[in-house]
């Protein structure tokens, strides 16, 4: 469970993975997401495919990184949001907030058509 990171040339991923209620994982996602902003990185990609759940104190952590990026000039994306998900972030309008792909492929590739 927790956050795995991988770096695709400028672009970082995190993969979280497991539930998300304001714990360790929580904080976990939180010094993730805050590390790769603080390193300087302005693309970012989190997939949540591997992701159960989470509560409003995740979706805090996520919107505060988003307008960290934003804040920047960097780009924050999210992909693999199951059904579980998807619905939160309709149910919480964060949908129309965040860029969403079904796949990391995607979302990866969504960064080149800015370029």
């Amino acid at each position: 469970m927790g956050v795995v990171r991988k770096q695709l040339l400028s672009i970082s991923v995190l993969m979280a993975r497991g539930r998300f209620f304001g714990d360790t994982e929580t904080d976990e996602l939180e010094e993730a997401i805050m590390a790769e902003a603080a390193a300087g990185n302005t693309r970012l990609v989190v997939n949540l495919q591997d992701c159960e759940s989470m509560n409003s104190v995740a979706l805090g952590v996520m919107t505060r990184g988003l307008a960290n990026y934003r804040g920047r000039g960097g780009e924050m994306k999210l992909c693999g949001l199951g059904k579980r998900l998807k619905d939160l972030f309709v149910m919480t309008r964060l949908i129309m907030v965040f860029d969403h792909y079904e796949t990391e492929e995607e979302a990866l590739a969504s960064f080149a058509s800015v370029e």
